[in-house]
């Protein structure tokens, strides 16, 4: 009974944390449409907001890189979005030269990709800890938010755009909605990101308790009191 409720309890916080996340993507747009009528150009509260979030993932990936055999899967997934960050920010770089965001694109991932497969076993440890990801909920939410994203790309080309509004094509309409279906994915992946994170953390409790529980009992005992930890924690 008391399993349940936890269980129930912890689909309410993700369904929680997903509606507040929505509404605030929602929220961002009208922002920028009715009261500050930014255009969603590149300074937009939609545009910083998808900024925001995306080094909000990097960093939560790149946090839970520190935990115990998380550590290539952390770095190269927090890669991937820091990537992602740098060509949302392509605007700071375009004064340089067109498209220099490329290269501490490059520079990024090749750094991340070294730290996490720098090695064989460290090689090994990627595919488990891909593994162990694959199963988890927070998997599940990062990607649907890139299905989402793959979306609102092909969803805002400026040919079906024009094919829908004719004559009547505005650029805004198209940005307003690619532009707000893009921050919503990276709303997603946010709170995949954040599900994980706490994931790990409710694991690594667990285990420290654990660690108490078999310090503190005798040997004798030890059998007895790892099964009721066990049972608690199912």
């Amino acid at each position: 009974m008391n399993n349940d409720l936890k269980l129930i309890k912890s689909a309410l916080t993700r369904f929680s944390v997903m509606l507040t996340l929505t509404l605030f993507s929602i929220g961002m747009v009208f922002i920028d449409i009715f009261v500050a009528k930014t255009d969603i150009l590149e300074t937009s509260f939609t545009e910083v907001s998808q900024e925001v979030m995306l080094a909000i993932i990097a960093g939560v990936f790149w946090v839970s890189a520190r935990q115990p055999g998380q550590r290539g899967i952390g770095i190269l997934i927090g890669g991937f979005f820091a990537c992602m960050l740098i060509r949302e920010l392509d605007g700071l770089f375009d004064p340089i030269s067109h498209s220099f965001w490329l290269w501490p694109a490059l520079l990024t991932a090749g750094t991340c990709v070294y730290k996490a497969l720098g090695n064989k076993s460290a090689r090994r440890d990627v595919v488990s800890g891909l593994a162990r990801f694959s199963v988890r909920p927070a998997f599940g939410f990062v990607m649907a938010g890139l299905l989402v994203l793959i979306f609102s790309r092909l969803f805002g080309m400026g040919s079906l755009w024009h094919g829908i509004l004719q004559g009547g094509y505005a650029r805004l309409a198209k940005t307003t909605v690619e532009e707000g279906v893009e921050l919503l994915a990276y709303s997603i992946c946010l709170s995949g990101a954040l599900d994980y994170m706490l994931e790990l953390r409710r694991e690594l409790s667990r285990f420290d308790e654990l660690t108490e529980l078999q310090i503190s009992t005798p040997v004798k005992a030890r059998p007895r009191a790892h099964a009721q930890t066990m049972e608690t924690s199912v």
